[in-house]
């Protein structure tokens, strides 16, 4: 067992929204003239950024942005190598796509037709439908690929480790879900007594129903093992974790990667969470989707029945440890107190049956403070009315509209805390992180400054107009590359009549302009 940090390691974010469109007039606005989720989403892509012809852009952020299967608008934050930048980049696709929807208002107001976009950062819709947010950590092929032997513990192992932890991990950084068959009497008690057992912890958690899966729709797994690196696949893996729920606060969203980084560092320098693999990660995760305080029963395969939030707090405790052991490495900067202050105070809040001292930073708990608070302005609510408004709360927490989401009033009136500060959001729209997205980011924003046609995937660069031969870039952790560079001063040194638009919509999954 090493005590030494593993060297830095690239992660980012992808987050599928989903849409929807609803009157911004009067009440008695025609229904039927109403976009339908399809041309919403089309109609919110038409605001694209300036400079792009297609609905798959990547950004000079270093983000890609695009629609999915389902007119689901998903944003992917660049590689980034710390909490903070991921934090940054990921609220930055947010306000990209808030933007975008905002000038699709607008432009249909003009048309005569007063609608109001919502873009929903959550998990899933009313007709049971689910969507995600999926999390990439690039890792070396030995933690995933290794046998049992003098390189450490198998591939088996690593993975029985990862799917108990993300299995339970939902107790820390669940986004929270209203339960149907929830309290429906009126608030007698008073303070929204007994709204707790209204909540379960996850989402995303029913939906889940492999512990490892090549697909990620088919079959939707806690881990995708789908051999794509976007990077040198003798060297590199890509861990792509397809099971997190979609949340709203910046700690959650921070402590969410921060403990996973963590762990991935910890099992890299060799230690042992062998004793902390479950029988059933499944089970246990289910349960969670129910359960208000993850007090379920999560039995490890020695035998010992213990709970979920015993497995999370025993995955913590072990992990300080290696923290102390090997200090606090360069992805935590700045973040540090997610783990050793904000972890800690969820484990005592289950524990305790008491979310007060969580209740600005971790969603699951903010979600119940708020409803608390509902039931207090209306005490006399009672069946279906008060499910409706638990349901409507959740709505609109995750709303990404200005207008009508809550996220911005919290954080306004102190009730919501950030992890990053206004302008490090503001220039992860603009900037990449320092990671091989810069390169990639100041070759996109050549091109689209003198409207030159490009393909770009993750790990290559190509101009298209004239054609060039590709650029590969397969380190995500490469700042400087010659020819990246070169290709770049190329690009901006280009004369009209060098570039010949040809459409590439659809090349390949890479991001032309058109």
């Amino acid at each position: 067992m090493s005590t030494s940090a593993p060297g830095p390691r690239v992660t980012g974010l992808e987050t599928e929204f989903g849409v929807l469109c609803a009157p911004a007039g009067p009440s008695d606005a025609a229904k039927a003239d109403l976009p339908d989720v399809e041309r919403a989403a089309a109609l919110i892509f038409r605001h694209r950024p300036v400079g792009y012809r297609s609905t798959n852009l990547f950004l000079p952020n270093g983000g890609r942005l695009y629609l999915d299967i389902g007119a689901h608008p998903e944003y992917a934050t660049a590689e980034c190598v710390s909490v903070r930048d991921l934090v940054a980049q990921d609220q930055a696709g947010r306000a990209i796509l808030a933007d975008m929807a905002k000038r699709a208002a607008t432009s249909l107001a003009q048309e005569g037709t007063a609608v109001r976009f919502h873009l929903l950062a959550n998990n899933t819709d009313s007709a049971g439908h689910t969507y995600g947010c999926h999390e990439s950590y690039s890792v070396p092929r030995s933690l995933l690929d290794a046998t049992d032997g003098a390189s450490g513990a198998s591939s088996e192992t690593t993975m029985a480790v990862l799917t108990s932890f993300l299995a339970t991990r939902p107790v820390l950084v669940g986004s929270g879900r209203p339960l149907a068959g929830g309290p429906t009497e009126p608030n007698d008690g008073g303070r929204g007594a007994g709204e707790e057992s209204a909540w379960g912890l996850s989402p995303r958690a029913p939906h889940l129903q492999a512990l490892t899966s090549a697909d990620t729709t088919g079959q939707r797994a806690l881990v995708n093992t789908r051999d794509e690196p976007h990077a040198d696949a003798s060297r590199l893996r890509r861990l792509h974790v397809t099971c997190a729920d979609t949340t709203m606060a910046e700690p959650t969203t921070g402590l969410r990667s921060a403990v996973t980084l963590l762990l991935l560092d910890a099992l890299e320098a060799g230690w042992d969470f062998t004793d902390l693999i479950l029988a059933d990660p499944l089970v246990t995760l289910s349960a969670l989707g129910e359960s208000p305080w993850g007090d379920v029963p999560a039995t490890i395969v020695q035998g010992r029945c213990l709970s979920a939030v015993d497995i999370q707090e025993a995955f913590l405790e072990r992990l300080t440890s290696y923290l102390d052991d090997a200090g606090v490495p360069d992805f935590l900067r700045g973040a540090e107190h997610l783990l050793t202050d904000l972890a800690p105070r969820v484990i005592s809040a289950l524990r305790h049956h008491d979310d007060s001292a969580i209740d600005t930073e971790i969603d699951w708990a903010i979600k119940r403070r708020l409803m608390r608070a509902q039931r207090e302005r209306h005490p006399q609510l009672s069946g279906q009315s008060l499910e409706t408004l638990r349901s409507r709360v959740d709505l609109a927490y995750h709303d990404l509209n200005a207008e009508t989401g809550l996220v911005p009033r919290l954080v306004a009136q102190g009730a919501m805390v950030n992890l990053c500060d206004p302008e490090e959001i503001e220039r992860a729209r603009q900037t990449p992180p320092a990671t091989r997205a810069a390169l990639r980011g100041a070759f996109v924003a050549a091109c689209l400054e003198v409207g030159a046609d490009f393909s770009v995937s993750w790990e290559s660069l190509r101009l298209d107009s004239p054609p060039t031969a590709p650029v590969d870039l397969p380190d995500p952790l490469e700042t400087v590359h010659e020819a990246a560079e070169s290709l770049t001063q190329r690009v901006l040194g280009l004369r009209p009549e060098e570039m010949h638009r040809i459409d590439l919509v659809g090349r390949g999954g890479l991001g032309a302009p058109g």
